[in-house]
């Protein structure tokens, strides 16, 4: 199939990838391609070049506007995003692709879904954003095309918007993501991006409450909190690495006991969860969001949001599950083939789709 993509513009699809949306886009993008289809992917232009890329725009990503302003300023990214999506969509609406996939988090392909010649289907990456919203509101879902959710618990936060969603759980590439010849050590893993958000700083008080030393691997995305919250954290046997490589992040997963994934907010999925059992390392994490759909009594152990004493209590409880059972959950339940499966079913389906481009914006 002819098949466009349309990414999102906060970052570069590219590596070292500044979250899950990123390396989710790149490698779906790739995946298309050698499953056989020709896929144009429509993104910011300092992306990958070794994609099939078509860059809309080289200056929409926030380390731009930081470059450019001194500051993130939501408002410069936002309209130069807006003016990049309008565009696209207004050659889009010429194009003859069989399948056109918004992966955006803009509501600008939805307001101009109507002048497609094919129906416009929207992946819902995150919890409901606000411009978002209001856009289907003032146009109706039916208006703007269908929608995909990643889990069931973020498809119930779009709900009163979008009564009709499928579900496919994101997957990861089992085949990159594998359990390495070293031997466990007694060592807990946090990975992802350090910001208040992601709870760096939780994790290490409940590894120190359980006597477990944490390695922690990931960007910087808030420094202050870094500097104040995390960095007085570590212990001499703790250990900051950096931001690694995957091929890196995949070993230290391996080598460790216990994942620990501690969000303050409602995580739509959670691909670090994925990402650890792949490597047969069982996740001790936060009862909220998605977690609980990926995380099973063989798997790992669910700790009250927010709780040091309940999350190293679940530190514990992982160190006897057994990481075969975890590599095989991951390779049965959240594979990348298995996805992609999903995904080409509906675009082979389309076909049946009832959507009048009449319909008024």
């Amino acid at each position: 199939m002819k098949i466009g993509i349309i990414g999102h513009l906060k970052f570069p699809i590219a590596k070292p990838y500044a979250g899950g949306l990123e390396a989710f886009t790149h490698a779906y993008t790739n995946a298309l391609v050698n499953r056989g289809h020709e896929v144009t992917l429509f993104a910011s232009g300092d992306s990958d070049p070794q994609l099939p890329l078509t860059g809309i725009t080289p200056n929409a990503t926030i380390p731009e506007s930081n470059a450019r302003l001194g500051r993130m300023c939501h408002d410069w990214i936002e309209s130069v995003e807006d003016e990049a999506y309008a565009a696209l969509m207004l050659q889009l609406s010429t194009s003859d692709f069989d399948v056109i996939h918004n992966h955006s988090l803009s509501p600008i392909p939805l307001q101009f879904s109507h002048l497609l010649p094919t129906p416009l289907m929207t992946t819902l990456h995150a919890p409901v954003l606000p411009r978002m919203a209001v856009e289907l509101r003032r146009r109706g879902p039916e208006a703007c095309g269908q929608f995909i959710n990643i889990s069931n618990a973020n498809a119930d936060t779009w709900r009163s918007l979008l009564p009709e969603q499928s579900v496919i759980h994101n997957g990861i590439d089992t085949s990159f993501w594998v359990r390495c010849k070293e031997e466990k050590q007694r060592r807990a893993i946090w990975f992802g991006r350090i910001l208040p958000d992601k709870g760096t700083h939780l994790a290490l008080r409940a590894a120190h409450r359980a006597g477990i030393p944490l390695d922690v691997v990931g960007p910087i995305s808030a420094q202050n909190y870094f500097s104040t919250e995390v960095q007085p954290l570590l212990r001499p046997e703790d250990a900051y690495h950096g931001h690694r490589t995957h091929e890196e992040l995949c070993t230290l997963i391996s080598q460790s006991a216990v994942t620990l994934v501690t969000p303050c907010w409602d995580e739509p999925f959670g691909l670090v969860v994925a990402e650890s059992l792949a490597c047969g390392t069982p996740v001790a994490a936060f009862n909220r969001g998605a977690l609980p759909e990926l995380i099973g009594k063989s798997t790992g152990r669910l700790a009250k949001p927010g709780s040091v004493r309940e999350l190293a209590q679940a530190i514990l409880g992982c160190m006897r599950l057994p990481g075969e059972i975890c590599r095989r959950v991951a390779q049965e339940h959240y594979s990348f083939d298995r996805m992609m499966e999903q995904y080409e079913s509906l675009y082979q389906s389309q076909s049946d789709w009832s959507f009048p481009n009449e319909v008024a914006a």
